[in-house]
């Protein structure tokens, strides 16, 4: 439900542009920030030293892309002493793989600690 209602409030806001190779990013509301890394965007927000990921979406699939988002959020994980997270996971395909990544929990939040 949650992933509903954000891709519905995101389709007025203006989509920011990039590439793979830097991760943009910019306010959101309610302490969400937008990010974008090539063709994957999606929102997190820093909180109880956590990166936590609310929606993330590849617009276009298998071109690296999501690996190189997950690599932007592991390293300033572990540059900041912080925690990676997935919260509100309805998709099963994304819960599998996080978990062959390393990450624990269930679909209300997968965890990764470094």
């Amino acid at each position: 439900m949650m992933n509903f209602l954000i891709k519905l409030l995101t389709k007025g806001v203006k989509p920011i542009d990039g590439n793979p190779e830097e991760f943009l990013a910019r306010p959101w509301h309610l302490g969400w920030t937008q990010f974008i890394v090539g063709s994957v965007h999606g929102l997190y927000r820093a909180r109880d030293r956590k990166y936590q990921i609310l929606v993330v979406h590849n617009t276009v699939g298998v071109n690296g892309h999501f690996e190189r988002t997950l690599k932007w959020f592991e390293d300033s994980a572990r540059r900041d002493g912080y925690g990676l997270s997935f919260l509100e996971i309805s998709n099963p395909v994304l819960l599998k793989r996080l978990g062959e990544m390393g990450f624990v929990g269930d679909k209300k939040e997968m965890l990764k600690s470094f």
